[in-house]
């Protein structure tokens, strides 16, 4: 953006254009941002080609100033020309690319970092950069949800209090006075808008709406005419702030000023309350130093209706930063933020912890499991869980928010929340009772104020297993996942049904194995993602492909073994189709006078339909006399050989039960089981009523000699 400030400047003298780059440099130095980038940028305008090396810190300093007010598009494009002039800027481009969604350049980037100077911290950064699906895991266990809170300005950090929330925001206050509308709130000069005030909404049910607030940056736009140019040495560079505007926004009238008892001069802000909401903790500007207002953590009790400051905590020492203070409920704890000397780095988290008489006992930091060379900010404390936002750990981009955690073997790890309350963006300040609560991103622009739901999401995972591709009803399956010590644990087990279906519960979008056994006690492992998921109504769910187990061992050789028996009894049957029934054809051979009968599936009595042949067969016995009579019986070829001929036998001798003792003739038995078969048996299918014609017994009445 070329504001006024550069088109008059441009093509001026070399004397007024070193001016404005002081003049950029001073306020660059005084955390001025949003009136040095509009100063250096028309500093650039004005020399145009003619680049000095000596400028190359102007393009550092205009990256770093956009990046402080979170113009990531902007401090990228500026911190990339730094470079180009030999600057060194370390991560910073890799990070600004990651924020900007460039995941693959800043792998790249940090592959290049890792290269030169291996360390956790960058191997961390590397390792979130090139895995950021695995962030999204558990996307579906937060819903998340825009507030009416949220305008143009920055509105952050949302602390239940009794019924409703306090919440920090640099919005523009104003009041109308007949035609003219009074700016009520002081200029923050590190991004042109206000300084941040403790707001409170007595009803946090609601405040959740569907629309959400974009927000654009504005440089600001000035001419020369209107900086006090003051002694050479610049110390009055701006006396009044310049081209400072109210933007509009929904003022609800149910947001209010939390109180005026904590002060309304420069910055308050990031409290934290006790259980009985009796004490407060909250961040406020202290004492000016050359390098500005630094913050504080105080304290503040509520007596008789009011909130009174009570003390500046002991802690808070000259020349550092304290802030984002978080008790806990019993207020025997508090957490803050501080960038003193002898911390691992950029911001630390740090606590202090109450001796049995209500005094505080001796800092410490909280350590390096939380702590990098990065920046930690926002501790908070809920449900027995310390939270915070850092940018040194795995993470999506820009500050992520992380839990504290504790892994298979007890000891404490960081975990990150993942989408959707970490972007790539800036995500800050988290706070949760029960399954709701409040987050804050500036994903759109300037921070906002999330609400969310939690509930843990879970896949129906639906598939099938086979054994040599047949159902295998009863068979047990499970399945496994890998945790992080390398450990294999059992998540869910099902036992197959009728069918060969089961159906397990899983997490979504994570790795598992399912497991099963052959009948040896082999392991038959099978990988499976639950990703690529459906979802119907409220129910998510995944076809797993079919499972089909080879046969073990023992199951082969037994069914080679079962294959052999049915080609054998096949060649004997095509062997006794070939013979025809031995017995019978010859006996019909020597004698045309035979009846024929059948007998029902594994019974010895006669079918219904050959019982009047038989009983006219008995009436003739009786009146015979010197005969032969020849009994031969048969089976179908169900059942064992053993088997079938023991029935055989029996259905011969009870024909000759009943014809033995009817006259002086002489009754021989014959019995063949299923060697002589008047149909071929098909072992494939057996059909009882189709075999009834092998079920025969047939009765000759020999010639006289």
């Amino acid at each position: 953006m070329i504001t006024q400030v550069s088109s008059q400047v441009a093509g001026s003298n070399p004397k007024q254009t070193t001016r404005i780059l002081k003049q950029a440099n001073k306020q660059f130095s005084l955390l001025k941002y949003a009136y040095a980038i509009p100063l250096y940028k028309t500093y650039l305008t004005a020399i145009g080609k003619d680049v000095k090396p000596t400028d190359s810190i102007v393009y550092k300093n205009l990256g770093e100033a956009y990046r402080l007010v979170n113009e990531y598009d902007s401090a990228l494009l500026y911190y990339s020309k730094a470079v180009n002039t030999g600057v060194v800027v370390g991560n910073k481009i890799a990070e600004l690319q990651a924020m900007v969604g460039d995941f693959a350049n800043a792998q790249k980037g940090y592959q290049s970092i890792v290269a030169n100077n291996r360390s956790i911290f960058n191997d961390s950064r590397l390792y979130g950069f090139s895995n950021v699906s695995k962030f999204y895991a558990d996307s579906l266990d937060f819903k998340i949800f825009p507030t009416k809170l949220n305008t143009r300005y920055n509105e952050f950090n949302a602390v239940p209090f009794r019924e409703g929330i306090v919440f920090e925001s640099n919005r523009v206050i104003t009041k109308k006075k007949k035609k003219r509308t009074r700016i009520l709130t002081k200029e923050f000069a590190w991004d042109g808008a206000g300084y941040t005030r403790l707001f409170y909404v007595n009803n946090a049910k609601d405040i959740r709406v569907d629309s959400t607030v974009f927000s654009n940056w504005r440089d600001k736009n000035f001419t020369i005419d209107q900086l006090s140019m003051g002694t050479s040495n610049d110390n009055k560079i701006i006396s009044k702030p310049l081209d400072f505007q109210a933007l509009p926004f929904n003022n609800d009238s149910s947001v209010t000023l939390f109180t005026k008892q904590f002060g309304t001069r420069l910055n308050f802000g990031a409290i934290s309350f006790t259980a009985d909401g009796k004490t407060a903790y909250y961040t406020r500007n202290g004492r000016k130093t050359k390098i500005g207002y630094l913050l504080e953590v105080w304290e503040a009790k509520f007596k008789d209706g009011r909130w009174t400051p009570s003390d500046r905590l002991f802690f808070n020492k000259q020349g550092n930063n304290y802030f984002h203070p978080s008790i806990t409920p019993d207020g025997q704890r508090l957490y803050y933020v501080s960038d003193e000397a002898g911390g691992y780095g950029g911001t630390d988290i740090y606590y202090i912890e109450k001796n049995g008489d209500g005094s505080w006992k001796p800092t410490s930091n909280i350590g390096q499991v939380i702590n990098t060379i990065g920046n930690e900010l926002f501790p908070s404390f809920y449900d027995g869980t310390l939270f915070f936002s850092s940018n040194g750990h795995a993470g999506i981009g820009g500050l992520d928010i992380y839990r504290l955690a504790s892994d298979a073997r007890g000891d404490a790890v960081v975990k990150n929340l993942g989408y959707p309350i970490n972007s790539n963006k800036d995500d800050i300040s988290f706070s949760i009772k029960g399954n709701t609560g409040y987050f804050s991103s500036n994903r759109y622009g300037s921070d906002d104020i999330f609400a969310f739901d939690y509930a843990q999401s879970f896949i129906v995972m639906n598939g099938k297993v086979t054994v040599d591709s047949i159902s295998a009803p009863g068979k047990k399956v499970y399945l496994t996942q890998r945790t992080e010590t390398g450990r294999i644990q059992v998540v869910d087990s099902a036992i197959v049904d009728a069918n060969g279906n089961y159906t397990f519960k899983a997490r979504p979008n994570k790795d598992y194995t399912i497991l099963t056994y052959d009948n040896d006690g082999a392991k038959f492992e099978t990988p499976v993602k639950s990703n690529d998921f459906i979802k119907t109504d409220d129910t998510y769910s995944k076809q797993v492909n079919l499972i089909n187990i080879p046969l073990s061992q023992t199951e082969l050789t037994a069914k080679k073994a079962k294959q052999d028996a049915l080609i054998a009894k096949q060649e004997n049957q095509i062997l006794y189709n070939k013979m025809y029934a031995k017995t019978v054809d010859s006996l019909m051979k020597l004698s045309k006078d035979y009846v024929e009968l059948h007998h029902p599936f594994n019974q010895v009595y006669i079918i219904k339909k050959d019982l009047e042949g038989y009983y006219k067969l008995i009436n003739r016995v009786k009146n015979m006399k010197g005969r032969e009579i020849v009994i031969v019986s048969a089976t179908d070829c169900n059942g064992t050989d053993e088997y079938n001929e023991d029935l055989s036998q029996r259905r011969a001798k009870r024909i000759f039960k009943t014809l033995n003792g009817l006259a002086n003739n002489k009754v021989v038995i014959r019995h063949v089981g299923e060697r002589e078969l008047l149909k071929a048996c098909d072992d494939v299918k057996k059909s009882i009523e189709e075999q009834v014609v092998n079920r025969y017994s047939y009765v000759f009445i020999m010639d006289k000699k």
